[in-house]
Order: C-alpha cells, then structure tokens, then sequence
C-alpha cells in the first residue's frame, strides 16, 4: 500500500520531474566569487554537445532576465533516475477521474534526464520577480549522442503521453493527500491541460487548482520538448498563473530555439 507521503513525493509528475532539484543560485553566488561563470563552464571548448546545447539556453534566459543560474549536479541527477521507478509506481495509484487518464498522467513524469542516456545535462534558473522557476535538459538519444534505441522510445512514450492528455485527459480531477490536512487527508483537485506548439518544439500548458476554491492558488506549468541532430531537448517553468501569459510561450521558444542552434 502506497503511504499519503508517498503519494504527495509523486506529485513530481505534475511538477515536470519535480523542477528545482536544487535551488537558484544568487547573483552573488555565480557571478562575485571570482570562478568561473556556470555557464562558462557549459560552453567549454571542451564540454559535451549536450552541455553546450544547455549553456546556450542558459545563456539566454539570462538575457531574458532569468539570472539565478544553477547546473544541476550529476550526483542529484542520479538520484532523480534512481527513484524514477519508485515515484512512477507511485503515479499509477493515483485516484484519478476518468480513470483511463491515470496512465497517461503516470507517464507524464518523464523528461530528457531520465533518458537512457551518458549524455544528460540540466540547468535551473529563475529571477527575483517571478514566483517560480524554469529549467533546460538536454539529453542524447542515440549511439551516436550517447544515448540508445531505448532513449529514443521513452521520447517517444512521453510524447505520446502528452498528445493522450491534451486531446482526451484534458479537464480532469485527481485525489492528493495534502500534509497540511489532519492525517494527510486527501483533497479533490482539478488538473487542465492544453497543447502548445511553436517552430521549435511542443509540449503543453497544464494548471492545477483546488477543485472547490478555482480561484485560490494554483500551480501552472508549461514544458515544451523537440528532437535535433540525435538529442531531446526540453524547456519547462513552473510556478504561478503568470505562466499563462503569451510571453512565457515566447520566452521557452527562445530558449529551446537557442539550444537548437549550438547543436547545428
């Protein structure tokens, strides 16, 4: 049986594998100790192409204003890939109606670090005004890229899911045991989706909200992936509703667009 705990650690899946596995750094912190610039390092002469695709896209959102920058360490990466399985198993008991749509929202819980892969880089950022944060992941997904078959179906899988869950599991509700509940009771939320689609990549915009309080806090996400030259790329924020606001689209375009273009 699946613990209340348990089940509110996988909510990662509507989290886009739990963004923020480390908090943004200051400015003080990547730009005042006198080392190098974490994005310095990415676009090394030397670095992996995966890494220089994120750096890129790092480098953007910091022109954008996204200044809070942190490479996301490979031993906490692992840690993602590792209970990968566990928050899965976890995601399919989830009380969801319709219930046909439980596996698509298991499936969800996929992003380009957890590709069968060598080659994987992740990058959070995020800025003093925007309650939230955003990432990049890069990630290769053939032999020729440090990847394999296998990366390149689990892509595959994941696309599909996001297809599934924008077409027929687009207005949903779930039950999540919330810890802020006498003995973890479990609240009814409602779960929305829609596609996005860009000259980069796809992907999907989804809100999460109280069913009985709509306009009380929510939580927004929008995470947008494509295919280049043998890599998965994906740009996600999550955070308040302020994602929903047209310039977000065009903030994840420019970003994706940008690691595209150190690939080519």
């Amino acid at each position: 049986m699946t613990t209340p705990g348990k089940i509110t650690t996988s909510l990662a899946i509507l989290t886009i594998t739990a963004l923020g596995l480390t908090g943004c750094s200051s400015d003080d912190d990547t730009q005042e100790t006198g080392q190098d610039h974490p994005v310095e390092n990415l676009l090394a002469t030397d670095a992996r192409a995966d890494q220089q695709a994120a750096g890129a896209a790092t480098q953007m959102a910091m022109q954008l204003g996204f200044n809070q920058v942190q490479p996301v360490a490979e031993h906490e990466i692992e840690a993602v890939r590792e209970n990968a399985e566990d928050r899965s198993n976890a995601a399919e008991e989830l009380d969801v109606e319709p219930t046909t749509c439980a596996q698509p929202i298991a499936e969800l819980d996929w992003s380009p670090i957890l590709a069968s892969s060598e080659a994987v880089t992740r990058v959070d950022f995020g800025r003093e005004n925007f309650q939230g944060a955003g990432s990049v992941e890069v990630a290769g997904i053939t032999e020729d890229t440090g990847g394999s078959a296998q990366a390149a179906d689990e892509v595959a899988a994941h696309q599909r899911a996001v297809e599934e869950i924008t077409t027929n599991c687009n207005d949903l509700t779930m039950m999540l045991a919330d810890e802020s509940e006498p003995d973890w009771a479990e609240l009814e939320y409602t779960f929305t989706a829609e596609p996005v689609e860009t000259e980069s990549g796809s992907g999907l915009l989804w809100q999460r909200y109280l069913t009985e309080d709509p306009e009380g806090q929510s939580t927004t996400a929008l995470t947008m992936m494509t295919e280049h030259d043998g890599y998965a790329i994906q740009v996600a924020f999550i955070g308040s509703d302020e994602i929903t606001d047209e310039e977000f689209t065009d903030i994840t375009e420019a970003i994706l667009a940008s690691a595209i273009a150190q690939l080519d």
